[in-house]
């Protein structure tokens, strides 16, 4: 697997893991704690290697397409910023211990989620 096949699989956990999340959040399924902490453990393991696929030579994918914009390697400073709020926001989730701290902690991962794709990340086509 390729850098861009590894960033993009790591969002497919991240967005699996969220599906797990979201309906606890809206109250559409009971607050599952393992469900969350095994959906979160998915995630970390697909994105292990994160900090390593961000090279020069990953702006364009050739064969495989990438929805990363240009903005990651020109404000590198800014993108690295981003992730280090998203790395604190998984940790303060990943430690969430019940309901209560789950749906505390969740508002700020998701924000930076989102912070991230307006940023970094073109639409996808």
């Amino acid at each position: 697997m390729n850098a861009i096949q590894s960033r993009q699989a790591c969002m497919k956990a991240n967005g699996a893991s969220m599906g797990v999340m979201v309906p606890m959040i809206k109250g559409e399924k009971a607050y599952d704690g393992a469900a969350v902490q095994e959906a979160l453990a998915k995630a970390e393991a697909a994105c292990a290697g994160w900090a390593g696929w961000w090279g020069e030579d990953t702006k364009s994918g050739g064969a495989t397409e990438t929805w990363a914009k240009d903005e990651i390697w020109t404000d590198m400073a800014g993108f690295e910023a981003a992730g280090g709020k998203y790395v604190a926001a998984f940790g303060a989730l990943k430690a969430s211990t019940d309901e209560a701290s789950f749906k505390a902690a969740f508002g700020d991962f998701g924000g930076t989620c989102k912070g991230c794709h307006e940023q970094f990340r073109r639409p996808k086509q």
